[in-house]
């Protein structure tokens, strides 16, 4: 535990794990707030606000009294901002007025709040020091509770933005269950999560919501964009094979990434090549793979002879499609969730094999709808 305030010639304490009434600190707090406000001490009513402080009954080392303790779990980020650069003396004028209000506070301290180890080695979604940044710099943190959040407004807030998430199936408070959906959100449904939260919270409804670090959170949203799949057209020629491994695969993106949308893609491009061949009456065998499948219709399908200006770099893009094709087979069958893997893909290399699948399905229905 990191030390903030403790008494003069203390011999230390232990956290005895009974939290005093803490039905009580909302109250404790606002009024600890006004009276620091009202003699200038700016800086700790910040801290008391911010930081999501418990009450608890602690004993001493030394002196078997009871003794009462604030503390509190807070992220990295702002565990070694403390550690480095606040002022000590801000933590004793919190301990005093608390006091003061009937309450004795003998230590105040914080904890570092560890986090899994997949948390901070994600390479395609937000890191934990952005979503730290997020709701301690940016959305404010009152007594754990994050903004102005109650438990109803955080379910309604993803309702709203067409996100199937309850955050009435997590634990916590309001804050500790945001930061805990973001965390496992996948990369589109955090850029989805902080555009909500941009547009609940603009610029200029808090002293600490600044242009600048609306600026910083637009490049976040970019930035996740970025890593997300490009979106999908409505197919013109489809079946219910490939209509429910669309709806599949853009489920399972959606809710447990990349990698675990891959095999029902593969299953879907399969059978839209089919579904061309069929709609066309170009014959295939039974059993035709993906690959066999691509170049019939590129070779044989009437939408596909004419390729417009430069036709023969069209082709050769075409061919090297072929090959991209080519390898889809050993990804899906070694690399996926298809079959019992030990290995599976990272998402980034999901992503682009997802993203080469939808763009191919876009390509070839795009060219078969202007044919017509």
């Amino acid at each position: 535990m990191l030390i903030m305030y403790s008494p003069r010639r203390s011999s230390g304490f232990m956290i005895s794990g009974v939290s005093y009434k803490n039905q009580d600190y909302p109250k404790i707090k606002y009024n600890a707030k006004k009276l620091l406000l009202a003699r200038g001490n700016m800086k700790a009513a910040e801290y008391l606000d911010k930081i999501p402080f418990r009450i608890c009954d602690a004993l001493s080392n030394g002196f078997d009294v009871e003794l009462y303790v604030l503390s509190a779990d807070v992220p990295l980020e702002l565990y070694e901002e403390l550690r480095i650069n606040a002022d000590k003396t801000e933590f004793e004028r919190i301990a005093e007025v608390i006091s003061e209000i009937g309450l004795y506070i003998s230590y105040i301290g914080v904890e570092l709040e560890l986090s899994s180890p997949d948390y901070d080695s994600r390479d395609n979604g937000l890191r934990e020091r952005h979503i730290s940044k997020l709701v301690y710099g940016y959305i404010g943190v009152s007594g754990g509770y994050l903004g102005d959040f109650s438990y109803r407004t955080h379910h309604q807030f993803y309702l709203d933005l067409d996100l199937d998430i309850n955050p009435n199936n997590l634990p916590g408070t309001t804050r500790e269950r945001f930061m805990q959906i973001l965390r496992t959100s996948p990369p589109g449904v955090q850029a989805e999560i902080l555009k909500g939260v941009l547009d609940r919270y603009p610029v200029g409804s808090s002293d600490i919501r600044t242009q600048e670090k609306f600026n910083e959170i637009i490049g976040w949203v970019n930035e996740l964009l970025s890593k997300g799949a490009v979106s999908l057209p409505t197919l013109q020629i489809s079946s219910v094979i490939v209509s429910t491994a669309l709806a599949d695969a853009s489920e399972l993106i959606s809710s447990r990434g990349a990698v675990s949308g891959v095999d029902r893609m593969h299953t879907a491009l399969h059978g839209y090549l089919r579904a061309v061949c069929l709609q066309a009456g170009i014959e295939v065998n039974r059993d035709a793979s993906v690959t066999e499948l691509f170049k019939v219709v590129r070779e044989h399908h009437p939408a596909l002879q004419d390729l417009g200006a430069r036709s023969e770099d069209i082709i050769k893009v075409l061919r090297a499609l072929s090959t991209v094709i080519d390898a889809l087979n050993p990804i899906r069958n070694r690399a996926s969730v298809a079959h019992p893997n030990e290995e599976l893909l990272d998402e980034p290399e999901a992503v682009l094999v997802i993203n080469a699948i939808r763009t191919l399905l876009q390509y070839v229905d795009s060219k078969i709808n202007n044919e017509r």
